[in-house]
């Protein structure tokens, strides 16, 4: 039976392949060399060249002087960044970050809020349509010059579904309404991603996972979850829900209790519940005048001052954080291990101590490292979902 090509397709995978490959060269780069390095024809690279010079996402940016050959010069081809821009979204649990950026990545503009869901689901939305309105209008440019926006979010999303499941903690989700009012308001595509995927994206993209093909990245805080990259790309998993290890389940430590998911324990929230049930005379001297009680701020400047106290309960949540770690990490075999999250707070502590975990339980140990990009990851992340999907819109690869 003879195989019949797909031509258009074929087509799309050429102009993609084209157009990343003069992305990377921001001097510019000629057809010539585009056709050797790609290892296509000349008619096939003038035609697709011609394709995205009619679209406007390249341009060429006069001839190569620096070719050494006599005779007419090559005229270069070079990427626009200004094309089109792209907004972000990154949902924290006291915080809301927005940023505006250019199709390279680069960030024009950025700020935060201390604004959630917690208090009032829609009026949260409707501040962050008008944040994103004040980030246009700052830098003159209209819903028509966006190629998307990117909005990240705590918990399991199922965007094509409708479906989301997140800790009541976090605010009354509604996933359809959320995407339907930025459709709405800004006429653009709406892109909806895990928030701890999107920070390890943007620490595979942008941050010390550069150069790894297989990457694990753990978020450790508010929340307790983790973002996979499996040869070079976000694994999401059947149901968009992989890397929830959260939900590990921890044997109960009394008779009669039941298990408990390693999130409830580990969590800030858990932590400190731990801590603050039976608080002894010595902390609670050292609490600022009038606190009864250990919050998150205080329990780091405990910490800081080594009160035993505290420091027990650091070494348990952190010993607990790496024999999950170990667990994944035999299953996964990753390269390398970057931790991220607000427990970033102790990771003098907790680098040593999950390294020492792996090392003494774990076939396959690797390099367990601190995040480079800290809370920018999560903006970088959905910045790079927002390119590759206008990217391959552009290509005809997607919708």
């Amino acid at each position: 039976m003879k195989q019949t090509i797909n031509t258009r397709h074929v087509r799309a995978i050429n102009q993609r392949t084209i157009l990343d490959a003069i992305y990377q060269h921001p001097d510019g780069i000629s057809r010539a060399e585009l056709a050797r390095s790609l290892n296509m024809s000349k008619p096939s690279m003038a035609d697709n060249a011609t394709a995205l010079l009619d679209i406007g996402i390249i341009e060429e940016i006069g001839e190569d002087a620096n070719t050494g050959k006599l005779g007419r010069k090559p005229v270069l081809l070079s990427f626009r960044s200004d094309f089109k821009y792209i907004a972000t979204i990154d949902f924290y649990l006291y915080d809301t970050y927005f940023a505006l950026s250019n199709l390279r990545s680069e960030k024009l503009n950025k700020f935060k809020i201390q604004q959630t869901p917690m208090t009032d689901f829609k009026l949260w939305i409707q501040m962050c349509a008008n944040a994103i309105s004040v980030l246009m209008n700052a830098q003159n440019i209209s819903s028509d010059n966006l190629a998307a926006i990117a909005i990240s979010l705590p918990g399991i999303i199922n965007p094509e579904e409708k479906k989301y499941i997140v800790s009541l903690k976090y605010g009354e989700f509604d996933m359809a309404y959320l995407e339907d009012y930025f459709q709405t308001h800004f006429h653009v595509p709406v892109l909806i991603r895990n928030s701890t995927n999107a920070a390890a994206l943007g620490e595979f993209y942008y941050g010390a996972g550069k150069n790894c093909k297989n990457l694990l990245y753990i978020s450790c805080g508010q929340g307790v979850g983790s973002g996979l990259i499996l040869n070079g790309k976000l694994y999401e998993g059947s149901h968009l829900a992989s890397g929830e290890f959260g939900n590990f389940l921890v044997p109960p430590s009394l008779p009669g209790e039941k298990p408990r998911k390693l999130e409830d324990r580990i969590s800030i929230e858990g932590v400190l519940s731990a801590i603050n049930a039976s608080l002894p005379d010595s902390v609670l001297q050292k609490l600022p005048d009038g606190e009864t009680t250990v919050d998150f701020s205080s329990m780091i400047e405990l910490w800081k001052a080594k009160d035993p106290y505290i420091r027990s309960f650091t070494h348990k949540t952190f010993s607990e954080l790496g024999w999950a770690i170990s667990c994944l990490q035999s299953v996964i075999d990753c390269e390398k291990i970057i931790i991220g999250g607000e427990y970033l707070a102790f990771a003098e502590e907790m680098l040593p101590t999950i390294t020492q975990i792996l090392h003494e339980t774990s076939s396959l140990p690797v390099e367990v490292a601190v995040s480079d990009l800290w809370n920018t990851g999560g903006t970088l992340g959905l910045i790079a979902t927002c390119q590759e999907y206008y990217f391959n819109k552009i290509c005809s690869l997607e919708g």
